[in-house]
C-alpha cells in the first residue's frame, strides 16, 4: 500500500509540474502593477496574464469593471496561496489578444457589500498585428 501511495504522490507532482511549465511557455507577457496603472504591448494571438495581490481581508475581492474589446478573458486562478493569515494571496487573470488596437481593462478591489471600490487599477493594452 505504501508503494502505491508513493507512486501516486510522485505522479501527481510530475503532472502538476508539467502543467505549470507548459502554462509558463504559452504566456507572452506577465503584467505586474507597481502603481494603479500600467500598460502592456503584445501581438495579436498572444496570451498574457495579469498578477494582482489580494490582501487577506474578509469579503474583499478583485473583479473587472471594464473589459477590453481587443482581448478575450480566458480564466482566473489563485496563484501563490498565503501561508499565514495576514499575508496576501496572488490572483492571476489570463487573457488572449484577439484584435489589433488599443483599449483598457479596469480592475476593482472591493467588498460586494459596498458601492465604491477600495482600490482601482487600470491596464492599458496595445495589441499589434
Amino acid at each position: 500500500m505504501k508503494k502505491y501511495n508513493s507512486m501516486l504522490i510522485l505522479l501527481l507532482v510530475v503532472l502538476g509540474f508539467g502543467q505549470h511549465a507548459s502554462a509558463q511557455k504559452t504566456v507572452a507577457a506577465v503584467v505586474k502593477f507597481t502603481g494603479n496603472d500600467t500598460s502592456v504591448t503584445i501581438r495579436k494571438g498572444d496570451n498574457f496574464l495579469v498578477e494582482l495581490w489580494v490582501p487577506n481581508r474578509k469579503d474583499y475581492v478583485w473583479s473587472m469593471s471594464k473589459t477590453a474589446a481587443n482581448v478575450k478573458f480566458t480564466r482566473s486562478q489563485i496563484g501563490e496561496a498565503a501561508t499565514m493569515p495576514s499575508q496576501p494571496e496572488q490572483q492571476l487573470w489570463f487573457f488572449k489578444a484577439s484584435a489589433a488596437g488599443t483599449d483598457s481593462i479596469r480592475f476593482v478591489y472591493k467588498s460586494p457589500y459596498q458601492n465604491e471600490a477600495a482600490v482601482e487599477k487600470l491596464l492599458r493594452i496595445i495589441v499589434e498585428k
